[in-house]
């Protein structure tokens, strides 16, 4: 291929990535409008006494349309990485091309060869590493490649993924999840998720896994929202494998710590009569189940009935009912607070196995601060006792959630980076040392920006006979680049020591 060539190719390649980025544009504003009707007609379908028989129907409508928008933006996101890759390495071609030809024009004629012995190479070493890619998919290699970050997590120990939006946490929760060599390594792997936009490959995937598979996040696979959908595959551990004595006083002791008594009751309905499009059904024709979280929780002819029945397809989940005082609280009663810590730390009790891989995207959202550092004390102390060997990564913007993992089983990472996992030191410290050395922030109320306020103001005392202490400090302070709003108290005092600073130098 000559430069001619090359540089036509490049253009055509850089013409088709920018149709593709258009035409990816348009499917996402067609999609959040599509989404905002969906949620409209959600509402409408709750508030309308014939149980939204309509709006059932423009729902599943709607469904479709998002089901195959994300389907056509998931298509171009794959035509455009797999259109940059190769413009990347046309452009790297023509780059030492070029310098060939230089070379050749200088009458350097050993380095202009050793430029075309790297070219061959070049080359060479595309086709070879494609024919390998394409022998080591065929033979059961990765499902997916991927561009970020792709250390591998410590067997055992608990991970920390931080960074701002859009650098690929949740892509690399996604790529620990389709990554064959830690399937190969993991007996099960389980996916919880605080946000309805995680990565999360869909459980259709699983019959191309090495190990078990289970996502416990609202997402179903027509892209619906549902809250009970993970509480449905729950049920079945609660009543199979998970129904044991330690699983069920660990469940305990968590319902115990929220105020919630340690008594829950699963309600069933049969499938067949259920109307999907109303959720309707005669409460006559419903079942219940009584579940003891204590640590005489067994398996009895109530469970492995209800259990072979759910297997069968019989019946499913209809509701879990949780006591709190003289309250019933159904799945809907609950919080998203609720909803989030019961499920993900209830997953855990009755789900986690020996070489268990958990995944947990956002776990943060919709939990107080206080919960948010209460609940990864929790995984650690279930993990701990219901497997040897464990393995969790966890993606986060929460400092709480960072500090609250303890240092001994550890590991943190914060994205872009190609540098490999670090030990955590984090345990324990407050939210403005974590926003300060993990998330690159600092808080204007914390106490380093007080202490660095208080130095200027010391030193600015003898600005006349020693300016360059008052420099200095000023300096340390201005470097933290601390963003305010005009109207808050200290915007004027940082602006001063600004100006001061300007007029000393």
């Amino acid at each position: 291929m000559n430069i001619e060539s090359l540089r036509l190719a490049i253009l055509n390649y850089q013409q088709l990535i920018a149709e593709y980025q258009l035409e990816r544009q348009k499917l996402l504003f067609k999609s959040a409008e599509t989404e905002q009707e969906f949620a409209r007609q959600i509402e409408l379908a709750t508030r309308a006494e014939d149980g939204g028989l309509a709006a059932g129907r423009k729902i599943e409508l709607l469904s479709e349309m998002l089901s195959r928008n994300q389907g056509e933006i998931s298509d171009f996101d794959k035509k455009i990485h797999t259109e940059s890759a190769k413009l990347s390495g046309l452009q790297k071609e023509l780059d030492l091309y070029l310098k060939q030809k230089h070379l050749e024009a200088l009458g350097d004629e050993r380095e202009a060869l050793s430029l075309q012995d790297k070219l061959l190479k070049k080359n060479f070493e595309s086709i070879t590493a494609m024919r390998e890619a394409r022998s080591h998919i065929s033979q059961g290699g990765l499902l997916e490649t991927y561009d970020g970050y792709s250390m591998l997590p410590h067997r055992g120990k608990f991970h920390i993924i931080t960074g701002v939006n859009g650098l690929g946490k949740s892509r690399y929760l996604r790529f620990l999840a389709r990554n064959r060599e830690v399937q190969n390594y993991c007996q099960r792997i389980i996916c919880l998720s605080g946000t309805m936009y995680d990565r999360f490959p869909r459980v259709s995937e699983a019959s191309k896994y090495l190990c078990e598979y289970f996502y416990f996040g609202n997402r179903v696979n027509s892209n619906i929202l549902s809250e009970k959908a993970p509480f449905r595959i729950l049920s079945s551990f609660m009543l199979g494998e998970g129904c044991n004595g330690l699983a069920g006083s660990m469940a305990g002791n968590i319902l115990e710590e929220m105020g919630f008594a340690r008594q829950i009751r699963l309600i069933f309905s049969p499938r067949s009569k259920t109307n999907t499009l109303s959720g309707t059904i005669a409460r006559a024709e419903r079942t219940g189940l009584t579940l003891e979280l204590t640590n005489t929780l067994e398996q009895s002819s109530a469970t492995e009935e209800n259990l072979a029945k759910l297997r069968n397809k019989e019946i499913q989940l209809h509701d879990i009912v949780f006591e709190k005082g003289l309250r019933k609280l159904g799945l809907s009663d609950l919080s998203s607070g609720e909803r989030l810590y019961l499920l993900s730390t209830l997953a855990l009790c009755f789900c986690v196995t020996e070489r268990t891989l958990v995944l947990f995207d956002e776990p943060e959202n919709s939990l107080h601060p206080q919960w948010q550092a209460k609940i990864i004390k929790d995984m650690v102390s279930i993990v701990r006792n219901m497997a040897d060997e464990c393995t969790v990564v966890i993606a986060t913007h929460s400092p709480l959630i960072v500090s609250s993992a303890p240092n001994d089983i550890s590991f943190i990472r914060d994205l872009p980076s190609v540098e490999p996992w670090m030990k955590s030191e984090l345990y324990g410290r407050n939210a403005d040392t974590i926003l300060s050395e993990q998330f690159g922030l600092t808080s204007p109320r914390s106490l380093t920006v007080a202490s660095l306020i208080q130095d200027c103001l010391t030193t600015l005392t003898d600005v006349n006979s020693e300016p360059e202490k008052f420099l200095a400090a000023a300096d340390n302070l201005l470097d933290h680049n601390i963003q305010l709003d005009a109207d808050d108290p200290l915007y004027d005092t940082i602006k001063r020591i600004a100006d001061l600073r300007e007029m000393y130098a």
